[in-house]
Protein backbone atom coordinates (compact mmCIF):
# COMPACT_ATOMS: atom_id res chain seq x y z
CA UNK A 1 0.00 0.00 0.00
CA UNK A 2 2.77 1.97 1.11
CA UNK A 3 4.42 1.85 -2.79
CA UNK A 4 1.45 2.41 -4.41
CA UNK A 5 0.36 5.53 -2.40
CA UNK A 6 4.01 6.75 -3.12
CA UNK A 7 3.44 6.21 -6.87
CA UNK A 8 0.71 8.98 -6.35
CA UNK A 9 3.75 11.92 -5.70
CA UNK A 10 5.47 11.21 -9.35
CA UNK A 11 5.67 14.14 -11.17
CA UNK A 12 5.57 16.40 -8.01
CA UNK A 13 8.56 17.94 -6.42
CA UNK A 14 7.24 16.70 -2.98
CA UNK A 15 8.55 13.83 -0.68
CA UNK A 16 7.81 13.93 2.60
CA UNK A 17 11.40 12.58 3.13
CA UNK A 18 10.30 9.81 6.24
CA UNK A 19 11.80 6.74 7.20
CA UNK A 20 9.68 3.88 7.47
CA UNK A 21 7.38 2.32 10.72
CA UNK A 22 7.56 -0.37 11.90
CA UNK A 23 5.14 -3.01 11.40
CA UNK A 24 1.55 -2.86 12.66
CA UNK A 25 -1.42 -4.91 12.53
CA UNK A 26 -3.06 -3.61 9.01
CA UNK A 27 -5.11 -4.64 6.25
CA UNK A 28 -4.09 -3.54 2.65
CA UNK A 29 -6.59 -3.13 -0.31
CA UNK A 30 -5.34 -2.31 -3.71
CA UNK A 31 -6.81 -2.07 -7.03
CA UNK A 32 -6.14 -5.74 -7.52
CA UNK A 33 -8.34 -6.45 -4.62
CA UNK A 34 -10.97 -8.67 -4.57
CA UNK A 35 -14.50 -9.19 -2.44
CA UNK A 36 -13.20 -9.78 1.24
CA UNK A 37 -15.36 -10.68 4.20
CA UNK A 38 -14.65 -10.65 7.78
CA UNK A 39 -10.98 -9.75 7.61
CA UNK A 40 -9.66 -9.00 10.97
CA UNK A 41 -6.96 -7.29 12.59
CA UNK A 42 -5.82 -6.92 16.93
CA UNK A 43 -3.86 -5.39 19.00
CA UNK A 44 -4.46 -5.47 22.60
CA UNK A 45 -8.30 -4.67 23.59
CA UNK A 46 -8.87 -3.60 20.35
CA UNK A 47 -10.33 -5.95 16.82
CA UNK A 48 -11.02 -4.52 13.56
CA UNK A 49 -13.35 -6.59 11.41
CA UNK A 50 -13.58 -5.34 7.61
CA UNK A 51 -15.41 -6.51 4.41
CA UNK A 52 -14.77 -4.71 1.25
CA UNK A 53 -16.03 -5.23 -2.36
CA UNK A 54 -14.36 -2.98 -5.43
CA UNK A 55 -16.58 -0.32 -6.70
CA UNK A 56 -19.02 -1.22 -10.03
CA UNK A 57 -18.40 2.43 -11.80
CA UNK A 58 -21.50 1.50 -14.03
CA UNK A 59 -23.45 1.41 -11.22
CA UNK A 60 -26.23 4.07 -11.05
CA UNK A 61 -25.11 4.48 -7.24
CA UNK A 62 -22.29 3.91 -6.16
CA UNK A 63 -22.36 3.91 -2.10
CA UNK A 64 -19.90 2.62 0.49
CA UNK A 65 -18.18 -0.72 -0.21
CA UNK A 66 -15.57 -0.58 2.63
CA UNK A 67 -17.37 -1.59 6.18
CA UNK A 68 -15.66 -1.68 9.38
CA UNK A 69 -16.77 -3.24 12.89
CA UNK A 70 -14.74 -1.90 15.96
CA UNK A 71 -14.80 -4.29 18.99
CA UNK A 72 -13.11 -3.26 22.32
CA UNK A 73 -12.37 -6.62 24.78
CA UNK A 74 -14.49 -8.82 21.93
CA UNK A 75 -17.35 -6.98 22.23
CA UNK A 76 -18.86 -5.00 19.09
CA UNK A 77 -18.86 -1.12 19.85
CA UNK A 78 -19.33 0.53 16.01
CA UNK A 79 -20.21 0.11 12.77
CA UNK A 80 -18.41 2.14 10.26
CA UNK A 81 -18.68 2.44 6.30
CA UNK A 82 -16.73 4.20 3.89
CA UNK A 83 -15.81 4.37 0.31
CA UNK A 84 -12.32 3.42 -1.33
CA UNK A 85 -11.83 3.61 -4.71
CA UNK A 86 -9.01 1.15 -5.57
CA UNK A 87 -6.61 2.01 -2.55
CA UNK A 88 -7.08 1.28 1.61
CA UNK A 89 -5.41 0.57 4.57
CA UNK A 90 -6.74 -0.23 7.88
CA UNK A 91 -3.89 -0.21 10.42
CA UNK A 92 -4.00 -0.54 14.62
CA UNK A 93 -1.22 2.26 15.83
CA UNK A 94 -0.87 3.15 19.56
CA UNK A 95 -0.37 6.88 18.39
CA UNK A 96 0.13 8.38 22.00
CA UNK A 97 1.97 5.02 23.75
CA UNK A 98 -1.18 4.50 26.16
CA UNK A 99 -0.70 1.04 25.84
CA UNK A 100 -4.41 0.69 23.44
CA UNK A 101 -3.82 1.23 19.76
CA UNK A 102 -5.72 3.48 17.69
CA UNK A 103 -7.90 2.54 14.62
CA UNK A 104 -6.37 5.13 11.70
CA UNK A 105 -8.13 4.37 8.15
CA UNK A 106 -6.85 5.31 4.98
CA UNK A 107 -8.79 6.09 1.63
CA UNK A 108 -8.10 6.72 -1.59
CA UNK A 109 -10.70 9.00 -3.58
CA UNK A 110 -9.75 8.56 -7.20
CA UNK A 111 -8.05 11.34 -9.28
CA UNK A 112 -4.95 12.24 -10.68
CA UNK A 113 -3.50 13.94 -7.63
CA UNK A 114 -6.37 13.88 -5.16
CA UNK A 115 -7.09 12.64 -2.50
CA UNK A 116 -6.31 10.82 0.74
CA UNK A 117 -8.93 10.88 3.62
CA UNK A 118 -7.65 9.48 6.80
CA UNK A 119 -9.78 9.26 10.24
CA UNK A 120 -8.47 8.19 13.30
CA UNK A 121 -10.73 6.39 16.01
CA UNK A 122 -9.64 6.25 19.62
CA UNK A 123 -11.25 4.13 22.30
CA UNK A 124 -12.04 7.02 24.70
CA UNK A 125 -14.91 7.46 27.62
CA UNK A 126 -15.83 3.65 26.50
CA UNK A 127 -17.06 4.41 23.20
CA UNK A 128 -14.95 4.59 19.84
CA UNK A 129 -14.15 8.30 18.61
CA UNK A 130 -13.52 9.51 15.35
CA UNK A 131 -11.43 12.25 14.15
CA UNK A 132 -11.68 13.25 10.81
CA UNK A 133 -8.95 15.20 8.01
CA UNK A 134 -10.52 16.73 5.41
CA UNK A 135 -9.07 15.28 1.57
CA UNK A 136 -4.94 15.25 1.57
CA UNK A 137 -3.16 15.06 -1.43
CA UNK A 138 0.59 15.58 -2.24
CA UNK A 139 0.72 11.66 -1.28
CA UNK A 140 -1.23 12.22 2.26
CA UNK A 141 1.11 12.03 5.35
CA UNK A 142 3.02 9.65 7.50
CA UNK A 143 2.85 8.65 11.12
CA UNK A 144 6.45 9.73 12.85
CA UNK A 145 7.41 10.20 16.48
CA UNK A 146 10.00 13.21 15.66
CA UNK A 147 11.39 13.73 18.95
CA UNK A 148 10.97 10.27 20.41
CA UNK A 149 8.50 11.35 23.23
CA UNK A 150 6.19 9.03 22.63
CA UNK A 151 3.01 10.49 20.99
CA UNK A 152 3.10 10.17 17.49
CA UNK A 153 3.30 13.44 14.85
CA UNK A 154 1.26 12.91 11.55
CA UNK A 155 3.62 14.79 9.31
CA UNK A 156 2.09 16.16 5.88
CA UNK A 157 1.56 19.26 4.07
CA UNK A 158 -0.34 22.28 3.44
CA UNK A 159 -2.60 21.33 0.26
CA UNK A 160 -3.84 24.84 -0.17
CA UNK A 161 -0.38 25.70 -1.79
CA UNK A 162 -0.93 22.91 -4.28
CA UNK A 163 -1.99 25.14 -7.72
CA UNK A 164 -2.18 28.34 -6.49
CA UNK A 165 1.35 29.44 -8.00
CA UNK A 166 2.37 26.57 -9.97
CA UNK A 167 1.23 23.30 -11.70
CA UNK A 168 0.75 20.64 -9.17
CA UNK A 169 4.03 19.17 -10.49
CA UNK A 170 5.80 22.34 -9.56
CA UNK A 171 4.05 22.94 -5.79
CA UNK A 172 5.74 22.48 -2.98
CA UNK A 173 3.59 23.01 0.22
CA UNK A 174 5.08 24.27 3.24
CA UNK A 175 5.07 21.49 6.27
CA UNK A 176 2.00 20.52 8.64
CA UNK A 177 2.80 18.79 11.72
CA UNK A 178 0.54 17.11 14.10
CA UNK A 179 1.16 15.50 17.15
CA UNK A 180 -1.42 13.17 18.64
CA UNK A 181 -2.39 13.05 22.13
CA UNK A 182 -5.34 12.22 24.64
CA UNK A 183 -7.49 11.55 20.93
CA UNK A 184 -6.38 14.94 19.61
CA UNK A 185 -4.43 16.23 17.20
CA UNK A 186 -2.65 19.36 17.79
CA UNK A 187 -0.46 21.55 14.95
CA UNK A 188 2.43 21.43 16.05
CA UNK A 189 4.53 22.59 13.07
CA UNK A 190 6.60 25.61 14.84
CA UNK A 191 8.24 22.79 17.52
CA UNK A 192 9.83 20.92 15.08
CA UNK A 193 12.74 23.38 13.64
CA UNK A 194 15.46 20.83 12.58
CA UNK A 195 13.00 19.22 10.41
CA UNK A 196 11.55 22.50 8.92
CA UNK A 197 15.07 23.80 8.22
CA UNK A 198 15.70 20.39 6.20
CA UNK A 199 12.63 21.08 4.02
CA UNK A 200 13.49 25.03 3.57
CA UNK A 201 16.54 23.78 2.72
CA UNK A 202 15.36 21.48 -0.39
CA UNK A 203 13.58 24.88 -0.95
CA UNK A 204 16.48 26.91 -2.23
CA UNK A 205 18.26 23.68 -3.95
CA UNK A 206 15.09 23.51 -5.86
CA UNK A 207 14.77 27.30 -6.36
CA UNK A 208 18.96 27.93 -7.21
CA UNK A 209 18.77 24.57 -9.44
CA UNK A 210 19.21 25.43 -12.98
CA UNK A 211 17.28 22.49 -14.64
CA UNK A 212 14.48 23.65 -12.65
CA UNK A 213 14.09 27.12 -13.74
CA UNK A 214 13.42 26.14 -17.30
CA UNK A 215 9.70 25.07 -15.62
CA UNK A 216 8.63 27.68 -15.04
CA UNK A 217 7.15 26.66 -11.57
CA UNK A 218 9.91 29.10 -9.22
CA UNK A 219 6.74 31.25 -8.00
CA UNK A 220 5.09 27.77 -6.97
CA UNK A 221 8.36 26.92 -4.60
CA UNK A 222 8.92 30.65 -3.12
CA UNK A 223 5.20 30.41 -1.85
CA UNK A 224 5.63 27.13 0.13
CA UNK A 225 9.10 28.36 1.13
CA UNK A 226 7.90 31.96 2.68
CA UNK A 227 5.54 29.98 4.63
CA UNK A 228 8.09 27.62 5.63
CA UNK A 229 10.38 30.50 6.70
CA UNK A 230 7.34 32.32 8.62
CA UNK A 231 7.05 29.10 10.91
CA UNK A 232 10.66 28.98 11.72
CA UNK A 233 10.70 32.82 12.42
CA UNK A 234 12.71 33.82 9.75
CA UNK A 235 9.73 35.92 7.62
CA UNK A 236 11.88 38.89 6.66
CA UNK A 237 14.82 37.35 5.46
CA UNK A 238 12.62 34.56 3.54
CA UNK A 239 10.61 37.77 1.68
CA UNK A 240 13.81 39.27 0.84
CA UNK A 241 15.04 35.90 -0.80
CA UNK A 242 11.61 35.37 -2.88
CA UNK A 243 11.98 39.36 -3.78
CA UNK A 244 15.63 38.04 -5.40
CA UNK A 245 14.54 34.87 -7.37
CA UNK A 246 10.78 35.11 -8.46
CA UNK A 247 9.99 34.68 -11.84
CA UNK A 248 8.72 38.27 -13.00
CA UNK A 249 6.77 36.86 -16.42
CA UNK A 250 5.00 34.13 -14.43
CA UNK A 251 1.07 35.33 -13.93
CA UNK A 252 -0.20 31.98 -12.10
CA UNK A 253 -1.97 33.11 -9.17
CA UNK A 254 -2.66 36.48 -9.94
CA UNK A 255 -6.21 36.63 -9.97
CA UNK A 256 -8.35 35.09 -6.66
CA UNK A 257 -12.08 33.32 -7.33
CA UNK A 258 -14.89 33.02 -5.54
CA UNK A 259 -16.52 29.93 -5.79
CA UNK A 260 -18.22 30.40 -8.88
CA UNK A 261 -15.21 30.53 -10.81
CA UNK A 262 -16.20 34.62 -11.01
CA UNK A 263 -12.34 36.63 -10.58
CA UNK A 264 -12.44 38.74 -7.48
CA UNK A 265 -9.61 40.13 -7.17
CA UNK A 266 -6.44 41.05 -9.58
CA UNK A 267 -2.68 41.10 -8.46
CA UNK A 268 -0.10 43.36 -10.26
CA UNK A 269 2.65 40.86 -9.52
CA UNK A 270 3.36 37.98 -7.39
CA UNK A 271 4.69 39.35 -4.40
CA UNK A 272 1.52 41.33 -4.35
CA UNK A 273 -1.04 38.16 -5.21
CA UNK A 274 1.26 36.24 -2.16
CA UNK A 275 0.93 38.56 0.42
CA UNK A 276 -2.81 38.60 0.07
CA UNK A 277 -2.47 34.78 -0.19
CA UNK A 278 -0.67 34.55 2.99
CA UNK A 279 -3.05 36.72 4.98
CA UNK A 280 -5.69 34.95 3.83
CA UNK A 281 -4.60 31.49 4.89
CA UNK A 282 -3.39 33.11 8.28
CA UNK A 283 0.46 33.25 8.07
CA UNK A 284 0.24 36.67 8.22
CA UNK A 285 -2.10 38.55 10.17
CA UNK A 286 -4.54 41.22 9.06
CA UNK A 287 -1.83 43.76 9.67
CA UNK A 288 0.90 41.67 7.88
CA UNK A 289 2.56 40.15 11.10
CA UNK A 290 3.89 36.85 10.76
CA UNK A 291 2.03 34.20 12.70
CA UNK A 292 4.27 30.91 13.24
CA UNK A 293 1.98 29.54 15.42
CA UNK A 294 -0.65 29.60 12.94
CA UNK A 295 -3.24 26.03 13.11
CA UNK A 296 -3.25 25.08 9.88
CA UNK A 297 -4.43 21.36 10.94
CA UNK A 298 -6.60 19.73 8.49
CA UNK A 299 -9.02 18.18 11.31
CA UNK A 300 -12.89 18.26 10.08
CA UNK A 301 -15.49 17.91 12.37
CA UNK A 302 -17.30 15.25 9.59
CA UNK A 303 -16.33 13.28 6.74
CA UNK A 304 -16.52 14.64 3.28
CA UNK A 305 -17.99 12.29 1.02
CA UNK A 306 -17.25 12.29 -2.82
Amino acid sequence: MKAILKSLLIGSLVTLGLPALAENPRIEIDYETEALTDRAIEQGPIRVVASYRPIDYEAENIGDNLTLQLFYNDELQLTATDTAAMFAGIELMDLDSNGTPEVVVQTFTGGAHCCLAYTTYTWQDEQFNPVYFGYLDGGGGEFIDLNSDGLMEFVTLDNAFFYSFSSYAGSYPPSVILTYDNGEYRDTTAEFTNYLEDMAAGMRFTVEDPEFADRGDKNGVLAGYVAQSIRLGQYRDAWQYMLAHYDRTDDWGLQSYDDNGDVVEEYADFPTALYAFLKDLGYLDASGRPQPQIDRSPVVPEREQF
